[in-house]
Parts: structure tokens; C-alpha cells; sequence
């Protein structure tokens, strides 16, 4: 899977630069860059990181993932409509096996309920979600009073927050307990925030037209627990790990504390009626700042800090 993310960075610039010599570039483009890189870069990185290659879901999935990929950035540059539907669907499959084998892993461990592995669980399952939200992109059929940026954003929303995001956690929150066991009781309580926080924010957007302040709530929600434990890992974790680490992860951190209060900022100005931030600019300052700030650091630090960490029990195996 990391082949394939890095394989999939080159195809993802061709993507791009396709894009700016074709397309009229507005929001709505900047938006599918951004879920294209998610497609091609993120999703295999985070896969690499909970594979159990012997599973036959995940065994699809990562096999499915290239192709279904470059599929969905192919409907990106039709109308929308059947063709752009039929383009996107393999992209729904793949994120469909990439559920059942979040539902095969708690088959697996369901008799022993542990924090890090349910954020790894229904992270997984989430998206699958966020899988159906670009099909109903792709077909132009009308989802409430949600303009198409609005629908695209919540398939965004649901690789990002709802997929990357908890899984990060529970690899960065294995290490965060391990310098500082007093802490597992509020990882625990920002875990479960967290999770909720996707679902949540899913419904303040859709009652945001006549309860905008729903919608505010689920972003202080979602952000809060977030802001804290970034804190938390900067200043109990980050100082522990190599150089190397710190350097990937304290970006990521900084970029998450920036992008989370352009969210916040965002969620306040809606309910006072006031425009602030606007959708093209939350593209940018929220979107652009955590896509490649906090998630790709991120996923970057947390592989390093786990290829570490293998490397070390194997020479202790061996030394044994």
C-alpha cells in the first residue's frame, strides 16, 4: 500500500495539472483535488497501517484501490449523470470492502473492547459513507437543500474526519498512554467524541438552513475533543519520539490547531448570520491546511513511528 500511495501522489499531480489546463477552476474543483488526493495518497498509506493481508476484504480492497481510484478521478472531468456514476461506483466498492473489513475486525476482537480499536473499527466502516455521498455527487440528483459543494465536501468529510483522523488516534494514542498512563481515562472520552463527532456534524449540516446553531455545536463538539489531544501529544508525546517524528508530527499537530479554529471560526460566524469564512475560503484554510498539513504529516509521522517500532521487536525477537 505504500507503493501504491506513492505511485498514486504522481498520478494525483497529472490529476491537477489535467485539471488547470481543462477545467474552469472554481471551488468545487479545489474540492475534488482534494478528495482525489485522499483517494490516491491517504487511503492507502492509512490501510498499510492496519493491514492484515490474509483478510479477504482488505485483500480486495487494496487490489481494487489503484483502479477504483483513477476511475473516480476519470468522473471528475464528465457532466454528471450515469457515465459519471458508473465511473464512481468501483470507488463505492472499494470503500464498501474497506467497511466489512472494519466489520470483520470486530468479529475478531469483540470479546476484548479496547479504545485504540474501535477508532480503527469504525473509522474503516465510516468510508463507506463517505463512498455513497460521491456517487450521489456523480449522479446530480438533488440531496435536500445541499448544493454540490456542500454534497462533495461531505464525501471529504468522510475520508477525512471520519477515516484518517480516528485511526491516526489510535496508533498516536497507543504511544501517548505508554509515556503517560494518567492521561487513558480522557483518551478514552476524547475517543468516543471523536467518533461521534462525524455523524453529529452530518446532521447539523443538514438542519443548518433552520438551526444553524445544531450545526455549531457538532463543530465545537468534533473540534474540541480534537484541539485537546493534539495538545496532549505535543506536550507528553512528541518530546519522547526521534527527531524525525517530531519534526512530521509537530506539523501535523500545528496544522490541526490551525485548521480546527478556521472550523470553529466558520461554525460561530453561521449562527450570528455573518460570513467570516466562507465556503472557498474554508476550502483553503481548512481544507488545503489539514489535507496536507495534519493529515499527510500525520499519516507520514505515524508510519515512521510504527516501522520504528516493528524494527525494534524484531531485533528483540532475534537477540531472544
Amino acid at each position: 500500500m505504500k507503493t501504491s500511495s506513492f505511485a498514486g501522489l504522481f498520478l494525483w499531480v497529472a490529476f491537477v495539472v489535467t485539471k488547470l489546463l481543462t477545467t474552469p477552476i472554481d471551488t468545487l474543483q479545489y474540492v475534488m483535488m482534494l478528495l482525489m488526493f485522499a483517494y490516491l495518497v491517504l487511503v492507502p498509506l492509512t490501510l498499510h497501517l492496519v493491514q492484515q493481508k490474509k483478510n479477504i476484504f482488505y485483500r480486495y480492497a487494496a487490489r481494487l484501490q489503484p483502479l477504483a481510484a483513477i476511475s473516480a478521478g476519470a468522473s471528475f472531468f464528465l457532466e454528471q449523470g450515469t457515465l459519471a456514476v458508473i465511473l464512481a461506483v468501483p470507488w463505492l466498492v472499494t470503500t464498501i470492502l474497506i467497511a466489512l473489513y472494519g466489520v470483520s475486525l470486530v468479529l475478531q476482537t469483540w470479546k476484548k473492547i479496547r479504545t485504540n480499536s474501535v477508532l480503527i473499527q469504525l473509522g474503516l466502516m465510516y468510508i463507506s459513507i463517505g463512498g455513497f455521498w460521491l456517487v450521489l455527487h456523480r449522479s446530480g440528483v438533488q440531496v435536500l437543500h445541499f448544493s454540490d459543494v456542500i454534497v462533495l465536501l461531505t464525501s471529504i468529510h468522510f475520508h477525512y474526519a471520519a477515516f484518517v483522523t480516528p485511526i491516526m488516534m489510535a496508533f498516536l494514542g497507543k504511544h501517548l498512554i505508554t509515556y503517560a498512563p494518567n492521561i487513558k481515562p480522557w483518551f478514552t472520552i476524547i475517543a468516543v467524541l471523536v467518533l461521534l463527532g462525524p455523524p453529529f456534524i452530518a446532521v447539523g449540516i443538514t438542519f443548518s438552513n433552520t438551526l444553524p446553531v445544531l450545526e455549531f455545536i457538532s463543530v465545537v463538539e468534533f473540534v474540541t475533543p480534537l484541539i485537546v489531544f493534539a495538545v496532549l501529544c505535543l506536550v507528553y508525546l512528541v518530546p519522547k519520539l526521534e527527531f524525525s517524528v517530531q519534526m512530521l508530527l509537530s506539523i501535523s499537530f500545528m496544522s490541526l490547531l490551525f485548521s480546527m479554529s478556521s472550523a470553529m471560526i466558520y461554525g460561530f460566524a453561521h449562527v450570528n448570520e455573518t460570513v467570516i469564512l466562507g465556503i472557498p475560503l474554508m476550502v483553503f484554510f481548512h481544507g488545503f491546511v489539514n489535507t496536507f498539513g495534519f493529515t499527510l504529516f500525520g499519516l507520514l509521522g505515524v508510519t515512521v513511528l510504527q516501522e520504528a517500532d516493528s524494527l525494534s521487536t524484531k531485533r528483540t525477537s532475534i537477540s531472544i
